[in-house]
């Protein structure tokens, strides 16, 4: 009998499937080293026009500009503590909101040079562009404001009361809605920019605490990602939560690809999930090792290739990883 069990047990373990690299949804290419600076990164963006990384580089207080297709370094310029980035192209115009030194910084995206800056009543985290009142829209970091500045004159024209913990807010040109994350009680907010008020409230349940925010206009889907490791899809037009996908837990940023239909959910802690649109849902077709800290992401519609930023011991870096 002994010898029967050993027959059987070998080509068991010679049939076992063995995972390789090209059975990864992104494959990770080297590091580029940003010179001259120290700590990590929130959130990132992509300025396709231009073909640029934008950066905001907290730890260095800075915001960083970084070619879109090699990831070599452009150009730095002192900002504050920059957490969040919002472009107006046809004005040519960065706003970079800032924490600890509590202001809204304006940036020429075609000299990338400082032009301007708004006073905030706290620190500011995440913030969008409504191209149709030329408003940006700024969250006031784990607080209970979103202040609503007016690009043309350079000044605050609005506070929207809101619930305490905004997190990514987006804009719909479709619908002309704002949409709001609140990690306090995992409700997203639909704000009318016309107006500059909360007309509702919807649950982001069973996705906790949301962070992560990214819509599809197409077919009319937010996904919202909770830190408890759950991505909500949602109806962008009533609210109701069509489905939930499993993805790590920790979520930051997230960043929808339309070409390819991919929802790239970037974790702190060194995870990133891979979340794939269907016609019926959404899946999670694999989770990949990035680096700790890489919390926050951007996808280039052009070239698919998807970025991240952090810092080890080694350095400060910022990584491509190209899908297959």
């Amino acid at each position: 009998m002994k010898t029967f069990s050993l027959v059987l047990s070998l080509p068991l373990l010679w049939i076992a499937p063995v995972l390789s690299a090209a059975d990864e949804p992104l494959e990770l290419q080297e590091p580029v080293a940003v010179p001259d600076s120290k700590g990590g990164f929130d959130y990132l963006q992509i300025d396709n026009a231009n073909r640029r990384l934008l950066a905001n580089h907290t730890g260095n207080e800075s915001f960083d500009v970084f070619d879109a297709d090699s990831g070599k370094f452009i150009k730095r310029i002192a900002t504050g503590r920059a957490q969040g980035v919002a472009m107006d192209p046809d004005a040519g115009k960065y706003f970079v909101s800032v924490s600890a030194q509590k202001k809204l910084v304006i940036i020429d995206s075609r000299k990338l040079e400082k032009t301007g800056e708004v006073a905030l009543g706290g620190p500011g985290d995440a913030l969008v562009f409504d191209p149709k009142n030329h408003c940006v829209y700024v969250g006031h970091d784990d607080a209970t404001d979103l202040w609503v500045i007016d690009t043309h004159s350079e000044k605050m024209v609005a506070t929207i009361p809101i619930a305490a913990g905004p997190e990514y807010v987006l804009y719909d040109a479709g619908s002309d809605r704002i949409f709001q994350n609140i990690k306090s009680d995992d409700t997203l907010l639909v704000i009318d920019p016309g107006s500059n008020k909360v007309r509702e409230t919807w649950s982001t349940a069973p996705a906790k605490r949301p962070h992560g925010l990214a819509l599809d206009p197409a077919t009319h889907r937010l996904f919202c990602a909770g830190q408890n490791g759950k991505l909500a899809l949602m109806n962008s037009r009533d609210g109701k939560v069509l489905t939930t996908v499993d993805i790590v837990s920790g979520v930051d940023q997230i960043a929808f690809d339309p070409g390819n239909k991919r929802i790239y959910c970037a974790s702190s802690s060194g995870q990133m999930s891979v979340v794939e649109a269907t016609d019926d849902g959404a899946k999670n077709i694999g989770n990949v090792r990035t680096s700790p800290g890489a919390k926050t992401v951007a996808v280039d519609p052009k070239t698919h290739a998807v970025w991240i930023a952090y810092a080890d011991k080694q350095g400060v870096w910022v990584r491509k990883l190209t899908p297959h």
